[in-house]
This record gives structure tokens, sequence and C-alpha cells, in this order.
């Protein structure tokens, strides 16, 4: 064998042997490397997706236990009274006219079984309740702003708002649902739970909408037509103020927390000294002096 094919010979087993420690290399050492950071990879994100569901888990499991402190008690037939009751406290409370609250007959909630086929579990009743009244708008202005403080499990569906034409007057149609849950702890009364200060709205903004009062737009010259034109005083000391309240002269008589007769505004007589009156104009307070319109004291602009 001359030295030229020892030295072939010695260079094809070099390269085969590259070839097959490349093939080990391959096969024992970077596959499976590999194919264990792969395995690692995947495990990690499963247990970081585990972690992300135990957290959404638990907020879920917090957001649970708060609905189920804020519901009606689970029994539905009481807890239907008792919150049509609450309602009508509420309507009291701010002088809704004319009103009426109707419950209807609670309906069953429930979820599919996530072990048995076919199961199905009641969690609580949806009850409906439709309420009608008549109202200023400052007045239910006050009403929706408690009704959305309390801390019941309810809601408004739909609301409708029309006026009347007299004195400010809205007529009221309000569809209401409200839950009544079987975890709730509520046994025989509503919850106390109130929404957190910091969560509720500021009241400058249902103030900013009764001051707007777009419900009175295209009246803004009857305003400059209510004028202060007397004040007089009885034998007794009790204290009227005289409007005129329209173009044609009409004079009429308000005492001390009467309402000054106009449409679509809400304006009401809250002191009565011998040359000024304090009103409520949609909820603002303004000083008028004789011979002074309320449109001159709220510079209310004309409308072209």
């Amino acid at each position: 064998m001359t030295p030229r094919t020892q030295w072939l010979m010695i260079a094809g087993l070099a390269v085969m042997a590259l070839y097959f420690g490349d093939a080990f290399y391959r096969g024992w050492i970077e596959q499976p490397s590999q194919q264990l950071n792969a395995q690692y990879d995947a495990l990690s994100s499963s247990i970081r997706d585990t972690k992300d569901e135990q957290g959404i888990a638990q907020k879920m499991g917090k957001r649970l236990t708060t609905y189920a402190a804020r519901a009606l008690p689970y029994d539905p037939q009481l807890a239907r009274s008792l919150y049509q009751e609450w309602l009508l406290t509420l309507v009291d409370k701010h002088e809704l006219r004319s009103a009426s609250v109707d419950a209807a007959q609670p309906v069953v909630i429930e979820l599919r079984s996530r072990t048995k086929k076919g199961k199905r579990h009641t969690i609580g009743h949806r009850i409906a309740y439709s309420l009608r009244g008549q109202a200023s708008l400052a007045k239910f202005a006050e009403f929706m702003t408690e009704f959305r403080e309390a801390g019941h499990l309810h809601k408004v569906r739909s609301l409708a708002l029309n006026p009347t034409g007299k004195e400010g007057t809205l007529d009221i149609n309000l569809a209401i649902e409200v839950l009544s849950l079987e975890a709730s702890p509520n046994k025989d009364q509503l919850s106390d739970w109130q929404l957190a200060v910091d969560a509720r709205p500021p009241r400058s903004v249902s103030d900013e909408l009764v001051k707007r009062n777009l419900f009175a737009r295209g009246f803004a010259k009857a305003l400059y037509d209510i004028e202060l034109k007397a004040i007089t005083f009885d034998r007794l000391g009790t204290a009227q103020a005289w409007f005129r309240v329209d173009g044609r002269g009409t004079t009429k008589t308000v005492s001390l927390g009467q309402q000054v007769p106009i449409a679509l505004h809400d304006i009401s007589v809250v002191e009565i000294q011998s040359n000024k009156v304090l009103v409520n104009v949609n909820q603002q307070p303004h000083w008028i002096s004789l011979g002074q319109s309320i449109g001159q004291v709220c510079s209310v602009p004309t409308e072209s």
C-alpha cells in the first residue's frame, strides 16, 4: 500500500468519523436538548397559564362574593316584596307624584352543570319592575343619584322621560331589573352595601344636567316673562311673592315652598325677604329683586 493510498484511507476515515460524530451529537445531544427545552418552555407556559387562571378565578371569586352580598334575599317572593317596598320609599322620599311600582313574577336563572350532562342548577332569580310617576327633572335626578349609590344588585333596563307641559313636570317610565341569588347571605332583609365614595360620579354631573334642562330648550324666553312684581306680608307675617308669569301680564302669588307655575322649568320659592326672593331654578339658587325677571338673574341667553 502506497503512502498516497494510506493518506486517502486516513482522510476517508476522518470524514466518516466526523459524519458519525455529528450524527451522534445531533441524535443524542442536540435533539434531546431541543426536546427538553421545548418541554420546559411548554411546562413554563402551562404554569404561567395556570397561575393566570388561578388569579382570574380568585378575582372572579371575590367578585361573586361581592355580588352575593349585594343581591336580594334568596327567597324570590320575599325579595320581590322587599325591593318593591324599598322603591316605594325612594319614590316618596323624592316626591314622585302619581307614582306606581309594579313587580313581575321572579324568573329562574339556571346554569349548566360541569359534572353531570344535562343537569342544570338554579343560582337565583331575575325580577323585573316597572315604575311610573311624575316629577321635575331636579327631583328625578336626585332619585336616580340615590338609586345609583344604593348597593342592590339592580340596573335600569329602559327609561322614558316625556314633558307634561306643567310646571317643569316630566312623565317618567322606568324599567328596572334586580337579582336574587341563592348564595346571598341576606336572609330576610336587603343589603346595606353602599357604593364607595370614590366610585361615585361627582354630583356636579347631575347638577349640570338639571341646570341645562334639555327638555326646556325653546322655552328660555319664558324665563324673561317671569318677573317679581311685589312682595306682601299679611297680619300674621306670612310672606307672598307676586310674579308675572307670562307675556300677557298674568300674575300669580307664590308662598314659601311653592312652585312658580311655568312649563318645563322647576322654579320654587325658598326664602322671601322684604325686597328680594330666593328661588331655586332647576335646582340652582338665585336671588331675584323687585322688577327683575328669572331670565335676568339666571343670565339665560335668549334664543333667536
